[in-house]
C-alpha cells in the first residue's frame, strides 16, 4: 500500500473519523486492488512506454506490406482494442487500466500521421497535432485521469506554437521564431509548476507540476541564449506588444484557472522572461546583469517552494542557482584564467559549490517540512 495512503489512514484513526476495523478493511482492499504503491506505478509507467514503442515499431515495420484498407483497420483495431482493454480493467486494476488508455491515446496520435501518409492527405502537422489534442481532450472528459491531463497540456501548446510559427502574425525573425514561443512556454511551465500547493495536491496536479519541473529549466536555459532577439529593431512595436500579450496572457490564464489568486508569482516569471529577452547577451555588462537576474529568479523559486511547501520548486531553485554560478564562471572567468587554472577552478567550483548547495538544499527542505 502507498505510504501516503497509510499516513492518511493513520490521520483518520487519530482524528476518530474511522475505527481500527475500517482501517484494516481499507488496507486490505488496497492490498488486493491497489497498484502496489510507487513500485506498481513505476512498473505500469515503464511497461506502458515499452508497449507504446513496441506497437508503433511493429506497425511501422509492417506498414509497407499492407494494403491501405488493412492499414486503416490495423490502426483502428489497435486504438479501439487498447481502450476497450483499459475499460474492462478499470474496476479490476485501475493503474493498468490508466496505462492502457494512455497507450491507446499515443497510438491514436501515431495513427493520425500514418494514415495521412497512406491516403496521400496534405501534410499539415499543426492540424494533425490539433486532431491528436482533440482526441486526448475527449479521453480526458471521459476518463478524468492524469495521463490525459499531461497529454492535453503538451499537445495544445505544441499546436499553438507550430501554428503561430507558420502564420507569423506580422512578426518575423528571432522574435516570432524563438523569442515569443520561449517566453510563452517558460511562463506556461511555471503555471504547470504552480498547480500544487498546500492543501492542493491531487494526482493530476502533481503530474502537471512534474511536467512543469522539466519545462521550466529547459526554456529558462534557452531564454539565456536568446537575449539578442529583443534588440531587433525591424519589428513593428504594436505587433510585438500584441505578441507579448498573447504569449504571456494565455499561460497566465492557465495559472489563474489552476490556482486563482495564488498564481501571482507567474507575473514575476513573465516580467523576468521579458527583461532577459530585451537584454543583449553579447554585451559584457548586460551579460552580467542576466546572470544576476537568474540568481534572483532562482532564489525566488526557492522562496516560492518554501512558501507553498513544494519541494520540486526548492530543488529547481537550488539547481538554477548552481547552473547560473557555473555559467557565469565559464563565460566570464574561464578564458581569463587559462586552460589549466580554469579547469582547476571549475573542479573546485563543482566540489565545493556542489557540497554547499546540497547542504543548503537539505536544510531548506528540513525547514519546509517543519513548517517554518
Amino acid at each position: 500500500m502507498d505510504n501516503k495512503l497509510q499516513r492518511k489512514i493513520d490521520a483518520w484513526l487519530a482524528a476518530g473519523v474511522i475505527d481500527a476495523a475500517t482501517a484494516e478493511r481499507i488496507a486490505g482492499h488496497e492490498a488486493v486492488h491497489g497498484d502496489g504503491g510507487r513500485l506498481g506505478r513505476l512498473a505500469f509507467s515503464f511497461g506502458g512506454q515499452l508497449l507504446a514503442a513496441g506497437i508503433l515499431l511493429f506497425v511501422a515495420a509492417n506498414w509497407s506490406l499492407l494494403a491501405p484498407a488493412a492499414r486503416f483497420a490495423l490502426v483502428a483495431a489497435t486504438v479501439v482494442g487498447l481502450h476497450l482493454a483499459g475499460a474492462w480493467l478499470r474496476s479490476r486494476s485501475p493503474g493498468l487500466s490508466t496505462t492502457l488508455h494512455a497507450v491507446g491515446t499515443v497510438a491514436f496520435g501515431g495513427g493520425i500521421f500514418l494514415l495521412g501518409q497512406t491516403f496521400n492527405l496534405a501534410v499539415d502537422w499543426p492540424e494533425g497535432i490539433l486532431l491528436w489534442a482533440v482526441g486526448a481532450g475527449i479521453g480526458l472528459l471521459l476518463l478524468r485521469d492524469w495521463p490525459h491531463v499531461v497529454a492535453v497540456a503538451i499537445l495544445v501548446p505544441l499546436w499553438l506554437v507550430i501554428e503561430t510559427d507558420r502564420m507569423g502574425y506580422g512578426l518575423s525573425g528571432p522574435w516570432a521564431k524563438y523569442g515569443l514561443p520561449v517566453i510563452a512556454l517558460l511562463v506556461l511551465g511555471a503555471a504547470y509548476l504552480s498547480a500544487v500547493g498546500r492543501g492542493v495536491d491531487a494526482r493530476w496536479r502533481r503530474s502537471l507540476a512534474t511536467l512543469g519541473s522539466f519545462v521550466v529549466p529547459v526554456f529558462a536555459i534557452m531564454l539565456g541564449f536568446l537575449g539578442f532577439a529583443g534588440n531587433e529593431q525591424s519589428q513593428s512595436v504594436p505587433a510585438v506588444l500584441l505578441g507579448l500579450a498573447i504569449a504571456i496572457g494565455i499561460p497566465l490564464a492557465v495559472g489563474s484557472w489552476l490556482r486563482g489568486r495564488d498564481a501571482w508569482p507567474l507575473l514575476i516569471v513573465a516580467a523576468f522572461a521579458v527583461v532577459v529577452m530585451l537584454l543583449d547577451a553579447s554585451s559584457e555588462w548586460q551579460r552580467a546583469l542576466i546572470h544576476l537576474l537568474y540568481l534572483c529568479a532562482s532564489a525566488a523559486m526557492v522562496l516560492w517552494g518554501l512558501r507553498e511547501g513544494h519541494s520540486q520548486r526548492v530543488n529547481l531553485g537550488v539547481l538554477g542557482f548552481g547552473l547560473t554560478i557555473f555559467s557565469f564562471y565559464f563565460s566570464n572567468l574561464y578564458d581569463k584564467l587559462g586552460r589549466s587554472l580554469g579547469l582547476i577552478g571549475m573542479g573546485l567550483l563543482f566540489l565545493g559549490g556542489g557540497r554547499l548547495l546540497e547542504r543548503t538544499r537539505r536544510r531548506l527542505l528540513e525547514r519546509m517540512q517543519e513548517g517554518t
